[in-house]
């Protein structure tokens, strides 16, 4: 018998996509082993195969087999154990059947992250009125606890201490509430915009010799689990500029759609489903990205991905399928609420 903990390990081969989701993300390890009606292992589902399936738009309500690696790693009962250095933290043991009977986990630990953590802080936060009239949308509570303040936390909790807060609208307030971050056993600083300089703008005003590169840039408005480690590590390897997190939107019109061959009808496809990528407004940004940029001008985050797609520097998608929560209206907010 599997302990509770190694059954989160374990996905059978008719299980959907949007299953192995679900369950990768309830786990703190990142990886799912695939098993046959024979309780065979025939595969395995790491994050980044699940973000492959999202970038080539492939459909959650599929099997599990139609994204797992077909050569997982695994080792036979009664062989020597030894975790290599590429991020393995489960191990899988099989018998001579290849059913699996036990595992193995290395060790991991959460060392501290020298890489700077950019919060924009500065909106004005206006589809959220009456609830920002007097208190800056990061400062607003979910659950009794400032959406900011859990954003610093959840990055804290994966070994990023080194932040810098953009500020405006009421920024005094943060400053107030947050300081130099020692009660939250972090290191804050600040930049202050007199006028609104977008949602880039306030990036040139960064001191670059103490910010730590590659550096995260998120909006305070976002409730995330991703593995900024992981996001990382993705951005180096691929040797990027600037790399834009996107979460998948799936969209079903309500309608059947009429495909037409000029004006004789060819196909009618009852309520189409559609997937999107959209901004999700995390980035990993480089230092030459951040050199360039004209102080003190304002500048939309789009604009500035535009400019640089234009002298082909190297721009990056990085799907995440972990829960993402954009607070953008009242609604949002209210909901939100609700639900974590």
């Amino acid at each position: 018998m599997h302990s509770l903990k190694e059954k989160k390990l374990i996905i059978s081969e008719d299980c959907k996509i949007v299953d192995a989701i679900k369950k990768i993300n309830a786990s703190k390890i990142k990886i799912l082993f695939v098993i046959d009606k024979k309780k065979k292992l025939i595969g395995s589902i790491s994050s980044g195969d699940i973000r492959r399936s999202i970038r080539k738009k492939i459909d959650p309500k599929k099997q599990v087999d139609t994204i797992m690696c077909k050569k997982p790693k695994f080792v036979y009962e009664g062989s020597k154990i030894s975790f290599s250095k590429d991020y393995l933290i489960s191990l899988p043991v099989v018998n001579k059947k290849k059913e699996i009977i036990k595992f193995y986990f290395s060790k991991s630990t959460r060392k501290k992250k020298e890489n700077t953590i950019f919060l924009m802080a500065g909106g004005k936060g206006k589809r959220l009125l009456p609830l920002t009239k007097n208190t800056p949308k990061p400062l607003l509570k979910i659950k009794g606890v400032p959406i900011i303040e859990k954003i610093i936390r959840d990055f804290r909790s994966q070994g990023y201490i080194n932040f810098i807060i953009s500020v405006n609208y009421l920024g005094n307030k943060i400053i107030k509430y947050l300081g130099d971050g020692k009660k939250l056993k972090v290191n804050i600083s600040y930049i202050i915009e007199k006028n609104y300089l977008g949602t880039a703008g306030s990036l040139s005003l960064i001191n670059i010799k103490k910010t730590h590169f590659p550096m995260i840039v998120v909006n305070s408005d976002l409730i995330s689990e991703i593995d900024y480690n992981n996001l990382i590590n993705y951005h180096q390897k691929k040797k990027a500029n600037l790399t834009i997190c996107a979460k998948n939107k799936v969209f079903e019109m309500p309608y059947g759609e009429i495909l037409l061959n000029n004006n004789l009808v060819k196909k009618i496809i009852e309520k189409p489903v559609s997937y999107h990528l959209v901004n999700a407004g995390i980035y990993v940004i480089d230092r030459s990205v951040i050199q360039n940029l004209s102080k003190n001008k304002k500048l939309m985050m789009n604009v500035l991905i535009t400019n640089l797609l234009k002298k082909n520097r190297n721009i990056l998608s990085y799907p995440i399928y972990e829960k993402w929560l954009d607070i953008g209206n009242k609604t949002d907010f209210l909901k939100i609420n609700k639900i974590i």
